[in-house]
């Protein structure tokens, strides 16, 4: 999903590191499309992750302007080949195996402030909009610095604006959910329509859009062609404040946030907490903190995260992850569920 960590299309069925007549046809019309130097070919993904893991790509591009997003998109239906888009590489975990048909890299970063209102209208308070591949910890720093106050949660926050609009992120008591006013959403078909934010029926982590993906899935069409929506654009109700209060306020996140979690490659938080609980304490309760798996380790810090150590697999973390869950099940009963998505060929 634009700028989201992903949308899937169908299974493409060429092997990994081959080509096809269907990807050379795709690869040659978004050359025409977006420029000669714009694709490459069995390009690794572990660039674009932040667990700085992942096989190849069968096609990548990467699409600097929202125009260039719906094109390679579209593109990729009208070929009937699979797709999906990576933002900032975050809450996701690429298989060794890599991924088959498109890799859209979303780089569609424009940011711009205004007046608006409750409907997206002008007029009313201020306001920021931001495309889909902008960092939305970024976003929140603009945003504090001038003196406007509603998104200082999120700096920090890693990943995109449409990662965060797909997923609903939140920290600090706060989320998106609450800051959203609408976003501009190109449908199955292409056509751009405007999203309030009641439309995404927001959940903890969840939202319409999510689950609409991980309902298709990247085996669910046999054609290849994808029924996912893309988010371009999102558009977020601020208010007047304090500067010198905001700053204080991203200093104690920072704060905070340092001396809980983690530094290093990893996809943050792997697991959803459930219910009045926390999956770090249960997987710590578990004594699974410092576990190892070739390059991976479940951090010592927080239990929570799993971290490449420099040598990393995708099958390194996910044996961790897999031991994890089912620790937890078999000592508490308790079925985590994930937070980050596994892409590509598990």
């Amino acid at each position: 999903m634009g700028g989201q960590e992903c949308t899937a299309g169908g299974s493409l069925g060429a092997p990994r590191g081959t080509s096809s007549p269907a990807l050379d046809r795709l690869a040659g019309a978004l050359r025409a499309a977006l420029g000669p130097g714009t694709v490459q070919a069995g390009q690794p993904l572990a660039r674009y992750t932040a667990l700085r893991i992942g096989g190849p790509a069968d096609l990548l591009v990467v699409a600097d302007s929202v125009d260039a997003l719906r094109k390679a998109v579209l593109l990729a239906v009208e070929h009937k080949l699979a797709w999906r888009i990576l933002g900032g590489g975050c809450n996701v975990l690429v298989s060794d195996a890599g991924v088959r048909g498109l890799v859209i890299v979303n780089r569609a970063r424009a940011i711009a402030f205004s007046t608006m209102g409750a409907d997206g209208g002008t007029g009313r308070g201020p306001g920021v909009q931001a495309e889909s591949g902008a960092s939305f910890s970024t976003v929140a720093q603009q945003c504090v610095a001038r003196g406007l106050a509603g998104l200082e949660w999120a700096t920090g926050i890693p990943g995109t604006v449409g990662g965060a609009v797909v997923g609903n992120a939140g920290a600090w008591g706060s989320d998106v959910a609450a800051n959203l006013i609408e976003a501009d959403i190109m449908e199955p078909e292409g056509t751009v329509v405007t999203w309030p934010v009641a439309r995404f029926r927001y959940g903890y982590r969840s939202s319409a859009l999510k689950q609409q993906a991980s309902l298709q899935g990247d085996q669910a069409l046999a054609d290849g062609s994808s029924h996912q929506a893309v988010v371009l654009v999102a558009r977020f109700a601020l208010q007047e404040g304090d500067l010198e209060m905001l700053k204080a306020r991203v200093a104690d996140i920072t704060t905070r946030r340092k001396a809980s979690q983690p530094g290093g490659a990893s996809c943050g938080s792997v697991f959803k907490n459930p219910p009045g609980d926390s999956a770090g304490r249960l997987i710590e309760a578990a004594g699974l903190k410092g576990r190892q798996s070739g390059g991976a380790e479940i951090s010592a810090k927080h239990a929570n995260f799993v971290l490449n150590r420099g040598q990393a697999t995708a099958a390194d973390v996910k044996a961790l992850i897999d031991l994890a869950h089912d620790t937890v099940w078999t000592r508490f009963g308790v079925a985590l569920e994930l937070e980050i998505q596994l892409v590509g060929g598990w």
